[in-house]
């Protein structure tokens, strides 16, 4: 399926272009979050009247995922677990509790922009966690697991 991208998409492109993708990954990913429409010559030409109105709105999001960036850089973020005698947590630590923990300290940030490279945190200690606040901004935070009796 040929679809116009309306904002960048990471490994896809850019805005403007036009790609083609998977029937699945349009309907179910691209299209439902308004990051894409069908390429034909209906939509070329209403993309080509809002070509200025998008590039705007896009240079705004880069800018303001720059500016959380430079204030989550280098973030020490501490979460209390309960631990057993023995000091193995009960539960681990997701992506949800690293959005939440990092949304009650202060910051703007969905958990869909954490990305655990080894899956739940399930130890007590320091994790750096990488963030993608926009396609082309990645950050990282140190997550200090801290366990509690």
């Amino acid at each position: 399926m040929e679809v116009i991208l309306l904002e960048k998409v990471r490994n896809l492109g850019n805005l403007g272009d036009q790609v083609r993708v998977k029937n699945g990954f349009a309907r179910n990913y691209l299209f439902p979050y308004g990051k894409a429409v069908v390429a034909n010559a209906e939509n070329k030409a209403k993309f080509e009247t809002r070509r200025a109105e998008l590039e705007a709105a896009a240079a705004d999001a880069f800018t303001r995922a720059k500016a959380r960036a430079e204030k989550m850089q280098g973030f020490t973020l501490q979460i209390l677990r309960k631990v057993s005698e023995e000091g193995k947590l009960f539960g681990s630590v997701t992506a949800k509790d690293v959005a939440d923990a990092m949304v009650a300290a202060g910051f703007e940030l969905a958990k869909s922009e954490v990305h655990l490279s080894t899956g739940p945190l399930k130890e007590i200690g320091d994790t750096e966690v990488s963030l993608t606040l926009h396609p082309e901004i990645d950050t990282k935070i140190i997550v200090s697991v801290v366990g509690e009796k």
